[in-house]
């Protein structure tokens, strides 16, 4: 069984909130105005704090030294407090951000789905590439 310690979850949990609370105020200084006035600029809005989200992702397992087996599990842990957070964020968007368009509800939602892709697409790479070493 693959477990990570204590430590590790709580540095983790508190990194994916730091994440999540930093895209999502990215998206609510910027969101209405100037990331939804062009597609592009949206997607390349997305990826950039998707990566950002994947650096900080990674400078985390480096500095605990986590091994590559535990990073799928590092992952999940690091992930739920944006996935909570965007449910809530989800739910209560209109309540938030009552003067913006109602299509912003699903570009916000695919600018933290963006992320959290990113983010188990490293986690996952990694995982693979360690259990075929290990065997």
């Amino acid at each position: 069984m693959v477990v990570v310690s204590k430590e590790d979850g709580l540095t983790f949990g508190l990194a994916g909130l730091v994440a999540f609370l930093v895209s999502t105020s990215w998206y609510a200084a910027f969101g209405a105005g100037l990331l939804q006035k062009a597609f592009w600029f949206y997607a390349v809005n997305a990826f950039l704090v998707g990566g950002a989200v994947v650096f900080l992702f990674h400078v985390v397992t480096r500095l605990r030294h986590l091994p590559r087996r535990k990073r799928l599990l590092a992952a999940a842990i690091f992930a739920a407090p944006g996935l909570i957070g965007a449910g809530v964020m989800l739910a209560l968007f209109k309540n938030i951000f009552p003067e913006w368009d109602p299509v912003s509800i699903g570009r916000y939602g695919a600018f933290i789905l963006v992320g959290d892709a990113l983010l188990a697409g490293l986690a996952l790479d990694r995982t693979k590439k360690a259990l075929s070493r290990a065997r």
